[in-house]
């Protein structure tokens, strides 16, 4: 679940944004805070992915958030601007933490569009992650030929629900610009390597093989999308 906070001391509007984001699958609004003195409190409390601020806000503005934001190395927090005052866009242009700037004449429909945008990002990333923390531990590295083939493989299969390796092979090769028949070679040149280095035993186990089972893709791919799905 992707954790946004709102920063806005317009009650109307900020019950309206956390209305429209909680009516979206796998996002939720958190907490709405009407006070810019606890904004970074809260956002150093509730961990929140994304950040609606309204720069104006009283006790301390938007500005000031945004430099604790980001000064704050435990934060990997996005935020969205959704201000009244146009002139402030010069004021947060090198906040790298700023993804949006939404002036209020906008409706709050499009602010929930673009933290739609956002969490898929976000959620994209983490699953990346997660599959290349899972293939680490197999032994893959990122040198080793076709690993990249690999995780691509298993996100497809993941958001997707894909089961079938022909037709995921078949989608990278258009996204590469490359054949299936190359994509499927380079994938199985991956394993191979990892198999040349891992720890047998350890895979074996971790794969479900029996003692003298080799890894295949196909059951890399539906194991390690198992893991991460777990």
């Amino acid at each position: 679940m992707v954790k946004v906070l709102i920063a806005e001391d317009n009650v109307p509007i900020s019950v309206h944004l956390s209305n429209i984001i909680n009516s979206t699958k796998e996002i939720q609004a958190i907490s709405i805070v009407n006070n810019g003195t606890e904004v970074y409190q809260t956002i150093k409390s509730l961990k929140p992915e994304i950040v609606i601020l309204d720069l104006k806000l009283p006790g301390e503005d938007g500005i000031e958030i945004l430099r604790k934001i980001e000064e704050d190395v435990e934060l990997d927090t996005r935020v969205v601007i959704y201000s009244g005052e146009p002139t402030y866009i010069s004021k947060v242009r090198g906040f790298k933490s700023v993804e949006h700037f939404f002036n209020k004449i906008q409706l709050c429909e499009e602010i929930g569009l673009e933290i739609q945008r956002i969490a898929k990002e976000i959620k994209n990333e983490a699953l990346t992650k997660k599959i290349y923390d899972v293939l680490l531990k197999m032994g893959f590295r990122a040198e080793h030929k076709g690993t990249q083939f690999i995780e691509e493989c298993i996100e497809i299969a993941t958001i997707e629900k894909q089961e079938n390796l022909k037709r995921i092979y078949e989608k990278i090769a258009n996204i590469e610009g490359k054949t299936p028949f190359t994509i499927k070679a380079d994938i199985q040149l991956a394993v191979k390597k990892m198999w040349r280095y891992a720890n047998k035993e350890k895979v074996r186990k971790f794969l479900r093989l029996g003692e003298c089972d080799e890894p295949s893709p196909k059951i890399i791919v539906s194991m390690v999308r198992y893991y991460v799905e777990m």
